[in-house]
């Protein structure tokens, strides 16, 4: 799992974009080719302004627009006012910009995970670890983040799901 981190951010740190599965079993990513890209629909998004501005700050823009397909769990702007502000300033730090990569990637699912076919599942992030997505009745959860918005279609078959949360993988 950490080799795998290491390798896509080493991709992206070096102003490359991700050309193969970082993960066994991962589908082929390949460029977009769609007039619409990721970013754009993430920066389209009203919600979605400071998930947006800390994919920037992480340098991770040119590998999400010509990467993919993915599944982003984008935390909404209130799950950011959630964080103390210091935490928000430090992520924003250019020296955290690994830290903060580390931290968005989990939020990045290789692959095209509509919400309709959720019911129980497990997938594993372009950050290495793992993350659970289970559906209650008419709620989607993602560990303890319910999906607020789901099936923003991101261009180049990526789909967007909002997250009321911002999610932290487990540390080992």
């Amino acid at each position: 799992m950490k080799t795998t981190f290491t390798l896509v951010l080493a991709a992206i740190l070096a102003g490359g974009a991700i050309l193969a599965p970082a993960a066994a079993g991962a589908p082929g990513i390949s460029r977009q080719t769609a007039e619409k890209n990721l970013t754009d629909a993430l920066a389209s998004e009203p919600s979605l302004g400071t998930f947006t501005r800390l994919i920037r700050a992480a340098g991770l823009e040119q590998m999400l627009r010509q990467g993919g397909p993915f599944t982003i769990l984008a935390p909404n702007d209130a799950a950011f006012r959630m964080m103390p502000e210091a935490d928000l300033e430090r992520m924003l730090d250019p020296g955290n910009r690994e830290d903060l990569a580390r931290l968005l990637l989990y939020h990045v699912i290789p692959g095209r995970v509509p919400l309709s076919s959720i019911s129980t599942e497990e997938h594993v992030t372009l950050q290495g670890s793992r993350v659970v997505l289970n559906r209650e009745g008419g709620i989607v959860w993602v560990g303890r983040a319910e999906i607020k918005k789901g099936d923003i279609e991101g261009g180049g078959g990526n789909v967007i799901h909002t997250v009321n949360m911002v999610l932290e993988p487990d540390v080992d």
